[in-house]
């Protein structure tokens, strides 16, 4: 799962509420080690460059 995309797309149409929950389940994913921290970093990275207000 494209964590990062997914955030870019739901920041896009507006759904800040929706990107607070992929950021959610990224983190739940990386703590459950499903995702690999590379995956965390981009959604890290895209999260910084577009922060949800």
């Amino acid at each position: 799962m494209d964590y990062a995309a997914m955030y870019r797309q739901a920041m896009a149409d507006g759904a800040t509420d929706y990107a607070r929950s992929i950021i959610t389940s990224a983190v739940q994913a990386a703590q459950a080690e499903v995702i690999s921290p590379e995956q965390l970093s981009e959604l890290v990275d895209e999260v910084n460059a577009n922060p949800p207000e």
